[in-house]
């Protein structure tokens, strides 16, 4: 049921100059970034605008922040990934690296390290930003399509074609354990504990790895099979984006949201059950992208017909987001919960504010639909 005392509340509307590919909130403080399709790359710093990049007609796809928010990374066409310093007066550049002329459109900071990882064809470089020198080069079998850090920075994953390479990062020679597909892994997602990893598959699934159970990788032949990466099935497309309820019981009872045509379709595991599934399908466009609060089961599910839904324990909607008129593009939580931004097709880039009394409304669960 839509609530008629909205939980967030337009606070910013503002634009840039064309298509939003992505935006991200620093881990401190109150500092957003945004790209655009233009090659623009805007700073708001308290919502006050610093321009780091002007529009040049090559497209800016990815942005990242370091885990101390000290620095701010973003690439996109032509293998050009660059690198501004934030904890001065004024953001500055500080490097520029041109790793040959791939796309690059993954980059992922180290959670606790100054490491800045990201793709180049069939490649994954590493960079200490801090002391402006290779970490590893991870060379693989086929073009790069995602890559992760877990949680507590102790490894990297990275999929290319039908395998997911996991190194360990006290040792780059090789990957210590690789987890197979059916079919090509492109998308990875860490659990925000690290007790799973998901990947969302070419042939519609999605594999599961309990990262207890990572050793049965070794040994799949003799392993009992439920120690062994679950597989969920039944999408109808494509699944595009994948999410984990960052909740207290989440190594137990994990929640995953998944992006697939006009539905998001949400899984739980529930012990001694296996994992079950209901359908969230009240968009009119394609989801393009699902977000949950942090510390929270409220969800966020974003179209590229006009609206982003919020999900009252992703089970119930409970508001309806609007304000991009030829739809949105990406969208971001800030890490306290307290603002949601999103992009919009057009340019559009609007931050919406949690109400006053809304967390306490969060955290009364409608009734469950299992």
């Amino acid at each position: 049921m839509i609530s008629l005392k909205p939980l967030l509340d337009l606070t910013i509307d503002r634009s840039l100059s064309e298509y939003i590919t992505a935006l991200v909130w620093a881990s401190v403080g109150n500092t957003l970034a945004i790209a655009s399709a233009a090659g623009e790359v805007v700073l708001w710093q308290d919502f006050q605008e610093t321009i780091l990049k002007e529009a040049s007609g090559t497209s800016v796809d990815v942005l990242g922040f370091s885990g101390d928010g000290q620095w701010l990374a973003a690439a996109g066409q032509k293998g050009k990934v660059t690198v501004w310093r934030l904890s001065s007066h004024s953001p500055e550049p500080v490097n520029t690296w041109i790793w040959g002329s791939a796309w690059i459109d993954r980059l992922q900071w180290h959670p606790h390290q100054p490491w800045l990882a990201c793709n180049c064809g069939k490649a994954v470089h590493i960079w200490d930003v801090d002391l402006d020198k290779t970490v590893a080069t991870l060379e693989l079998p086929a073009t790069v399509q995602d890559l992760g850090w877990s949680p507590d920075g102790h490894h990297l994953a990275v999929s290319a074609r039908q395998r997911v390479h996991i190194w360990e990062t006290s040792r780059w020679r090789s990957p210590q354990h690789e987890w197979e597909m059916m079919a090509a892994s492109q998308n990875l997602q860490w659990s925000t504990d690290g007790a799973y990893l998901a990947s969302a598959n070419q042939d519609n699934s999605v594999g599961v790895l309990t990262w207890d159970n990572v050793p049965a990788l070794k040994h799949e032949s003799t392993t009992n099979s439920a120690d062994l990466p679950a597989l969920l099935r039944g999408f109808p497309g494509k699944v595009r984006q994948l999410a984990w309820a960052d909740i207290s019981d989440s190594n137990r009872s994990p929640i995953l949201a998944t992006a697939t045509r006009d539905l998001v379709a949400m899984w739980i595991l529930i012990p001694d059950e296996g994992w079950q599934s209901w359908l969230l399908d009240l968009h009119q466009g394609t989801v393009l992208d699902v977000a949950f609060q942090p510390q929270t089961c409220l969800l966020a599910s974003l179209s590229d017909r006009g609206w982003i839904l919020l999900w009252q324990a992703a089970v119930e909607p409970v508001q309806i987001l609007e304000g991009a008129t030829e739809g949105f593009s990406c969208m971001a939580w800030h890490p306290t919960g307290e603002y949601l931004a999103a992009g919009g097709q057009r340019g559009e880039v609007l931050v919406w504010t949690l109400g006053p009394d809304a967390r306490e409304r969060i955290l009364q669960q409608p009734q469950a639909l299992l």
